[in-house]
This record gives structure tokens, sequence and C-alpha cells, in this order.
């Protein structure tokens, strides 16, 4: 896969239309079978429109508000055309989970029989055949995000424009982190953990303005997207059984899932509540301030890093042996 960063030598506006490319062209080559990485198609391509949505938002500050959210509900919207296939795979992989954990025979028996209720081609009447259509559409639409990308104009287009936009996403995450601690409502949690991805992916976007620094924080990042995300699929989980029209369960075993589903994230948001502490702890001026600073020294340290030193070349190009230590 072609390197998920922005490139230092690279106009940037070159550089924004080359990293949404080729995010759109993997896409398209999972729904389509060209690409296999073993894998869910259908998440794969889920996980390419994110990372599109997260480039937008590092370079928004340089863009107009008119080509952001054009673009930005695009890549949404193809998106939501995949959800609701993507959520009977989260489901059955999140009560199985459920099953495996679970301590008491009781508890087993009501989440095995949740999972017999999620059948392989239906869920919540929604038919496979509407899967294989909504994959077309999703393919036809990203194939005209392909040509508009091309005509999309980056303003500013220098690492101010980057700094802003790390800083101000991150600035999102704090505010997201607050609000879902405080509300502790499962949509606020998702809110959040939209955030945290975004910050995990910007920091990947621009890893090299001090790689060892950046790879501590996209490790955090990761980490605490993965458990806000469990939470998520927990909440996919009880809307789904809270709801009597979306289940054959009786509905004790209905109530008896939900509940389970929701001690479940109890210990997930505390778990994760330390960890996001951390990784908001700075204010987002110390962090958009870091990146101006250290992207002009880091540009200079990758030249010098790939400049061979001309004492050690011969005209050539080749290595100078080794002078022989031993006297004449």
């Amino acid at each position: 896969m072609m390197a998920y960063r922005v490139k230092f030598n690279a106009e940037l506006e070159k550089d924004v239309r080359r990293l949404l490319s080729a995010q759109v062209g993997r896409a398209i080559g999972h729904l389509t079978g060209v690409l296999d990485d073993g894998g869910s198609a259908i998440h794969a391509t889920r996980k390419s429109l994110k990372r599109c949505r997260s480039i937008l938002r590092l370079v928004r500050p340089g863009l107009s508000r008119a080509d952001f959210r054009t673009c930005d509900l695009a890549f949404r919207d193809i998106g939501r055309l995949l959800s609701h296939d993507r959520d009977s795979e989260v489901m059955t992989e999140t009560l199985t989970q459920l099953a495996a954990d679970a301590e008491t025979s009781k508890d087993k028996a009501a989440l095995a029989a949740a999972l017999n209720t999620l059948g392989a081609d239906k869920l919540n009447g929604y038919a496979h055949t509407q899967a294989t259509q909504n994959t077309d559409a999703a393919i036809g639409r990203l194939h005209d995000a392909e040509h508009a990308i091309h005509a999309l104009k980056v303003k500013h287009a220098d690492i101010t424009t980057l700094a802003a936009g790390f800083a101000d996403t991150y600035s999102d995450g704090r505010k997201a982190l607050k609000k879902a601690y405080r509300a502790q409502d499962d949509e606020a949690f998702h809110t959040f953990r939209k955030a945290l991805q975004h910050h995990w992916r910007h920091c990947q976007l621009l890893v090299q303005v001090w790689p060892e620094m950046m790879d501590v924080r996209i490790a955090a990042a990761r980490e605490q997207s993965q458990l806000i995300g469990i939470d998520h699929d927990l909440s996919l989980l009880t809307a789904h059984f809270s709801d009597t029209g979306s289940s054959k369960l009786e509905p004790d075993i209905r109530q008896h899932v939900c509940a389970l589903a929701k001690a479940e994230q109890t210990r997930i948001r505390s778990a994760a509540k330390p960890l996001a502490r951390r990784l908001y702890a700075l204010p987002p001026a110390d962090l958009e301030r870091m990146i101006l600073k250290t992207w002009p020294a880091a540009k200079s340290l990758a030249r010098h890093r790939r400049r061979p030193s001309a004492a050690a070349l011969t005209s050539s190009g080749q290595p100078l042996p080794a002078k022989d230590a031993s006297p004449d």
C-alpha cells in the first residue's frame, strides 16, 4: 500500500490528491475483489473511506467550506451505503466474543439464542440482494469521487495548514471526551471515537515530523480507539435487541442480552478513561506549535540522512576501501 503519510518535498495540494486517490483506489479494489487482504471487503473499504475523511480534516483550514463539505459528505454517504452489511458482521462478532467470555450457563444460553437470531442474509429486513445493489452503487460513487479529487484546491498549502488542521481535530477530541464521560451516552462515545480515529490517522499522516514521538501517539490512539470501538459495537447490540421489531427473541432473553452488553460497556469505559485523559492532556496550541517547530528540522534531518558523505565515496559513487591500519 502506498504510504499513508504526507511527503516532505511534495507540493501539498498534489500530495493531498495522491493520498485521497490512493485510498479511493483501494476502496474500489476491495469492493470489486481486485484487492483481498484476507478480511472483510466491506470493513476494508470503510477503513479507506475513514482515511479519506481524516485527510480532509487535516487540510480543512486550506479548503473552502463548500469543497470540504461536498467531499466529506460524499465519503460519509458511501460508507453509509455499506453500513448495514457491516453492522451484521459486527454484531455477530460481538455476540461471539461475549459468549466466549460468559461466566454462567444462563449468560451463555441467552447469548447463543441471540446469535441464532442473526441470519447471515437478513438483518432488520435488510436483504442480501439490497446489499449487492448498495455495493454496486458505492463503486459508482467512488469513481465519481476519483474525478472530484483531481479538482480539489488547497489554499495556503504549507505546514501551517497541516498544523492548524491537526490542532483543530485534536481540540474536537478533547471536547468530545469531556462530553462523552459527562453524558454517558452511546452517541457521545461514538462521536468521541470518530475524533480519536482522526487523531490517530493525523499522527500517521505527519509521522515524519518526529517518528519516535508520533509512534507513541499512534499506538495510544489506536488502543483507545479499539476500546471505544468495542463500546460502539455493544451499543449496536443493545439498540438491536431493545427494539421489539428487530428481534424474535423472547423479551426476558432480549433484556438479559442487553444487560450483559451494558455491563461490558461500563467496564470498558472505566478502563478507557485514564488512557483518554493521558492522550488528550496537552492543550491543542502546544501540539500545533510542536508541528510548526519540528517540521523544518525534520525536513533538514531527512535531507541529511539521504545525502552521502562526499569523503566516503569515490567518483563512481562506491564507498572507499577501508584503510589498512597496519604499519607499512
